[in-house]
């Protein structure tokens, strides 16, 4: 008796078997992989009107619970956690771009001058002046300062070389202590926040989250709003932008909540 030979057909499943776990296992993944390429986005909640001309630089007080803003003429400007005005300075400087609070000090970046004028938190008299290396430059890379906490240095946007963005670091009497290269294309303005440096790119509208230590970025989010120029963070955490064409601050939900 001939033996019986196994048809065509009987053969396919074995074939099918063999690929299901693939597709089974890439079926499951897929979406996850999506979604880890998807940039969040953040929008504002509201805005206030606030009385800066030319604004350029926000930044907020946690001991005063105050914001200090800066406009181009060389003035800065207290205000209250109800966006009340408390007080300016004189006249003091040429282009006032950045701005730092720490430790009941107010440091603002003159890029016109390349210095830094300390002005006292509370009566917005200016203290003492720091002037700037020549090889620190506020160009079109962004004139962002902030207070480093986990370093205990200032941090400034320095200019860009090879095509990397330069932040520098500087002790409290502004002396150059390091130097990092970023492949950031552009920081308009740096925060502290939450144990980590924020820095903002009005170029790209792209907000980062910046380890202190190793200032890799460790998050992005894309921010929807247009001519965002400098941003801060309150004692709540809320997220505060300020726009560079309008005398407008947005405020938004807390990064770290936005899915």
């Amino acid at each position: 008796m001939p033996k019986c030979q196994p048809s065509y057909q009987a053969a396919q499943p074995s074939f099918r078997i063999s690929r299901t776990p693939t597709l089974f296992c890439l079926w499951i993944l897929l979406p996850g992989l999506l979604s880890a390429q998807k940039i969040a986005t953040i929008k504002p909640e509201r805005f206030f009107s606030v009385d800066v001309p030319s604004p350029q630089s926000i930044t907020f007080d946690i001991r005063l619970k105050r914001y200090y803003l800066t406009g181009d003429r060389g003035r800065v400007y207290s205000f209250n956690q109800q966006w009340m005005p408390i007080r300016s300075s004189e006249r003091e400087g040429s282009d006032y771009q950045a701005i730092c609070a720490h430790e009941k000090v107010v440091y603002v970046r003159d890029a016109g001058a390349k210095k830094v004028v300390a002005y006292d938190a509370g009566t917005l008299l200016p203290q003492y002046t720091f002037e700037l290396p020549v090889t620190v430059q506020s160009t079109s890379s962004g004139s962002g300062f902030t207070w480093n906490q986990a370093r205990k240095s200032f941090v400034l946007t320095a200019g860009m070389q090879n095509k990397k963005l330069i932040l520098a670091e500087f002790d409290t009497d502004f002396r150059q202590i390091h130097e990092h290269r970023q492949p950031i294309a552009s920081l308009s303005a740096l925060t502290w926040f939450d144990g980590a440096l924020w820095g903002f790119s009005s170029g790209e509208r792209m907000l980062y989250r910046i380890h202190p230590d190793t200032y890799n970025v460790m998050r992005s989010w894309r921010v929807k709003t247009k001519k965002i120029r400098s941003i801060c963070f309150d004692k709540e955490g809320n997220l505060f932008m300020l726009r560079d064409d309008k005398p407008l601050v947005y405020e938004f939900r807390t990064p770290r909540s936005q899915p």
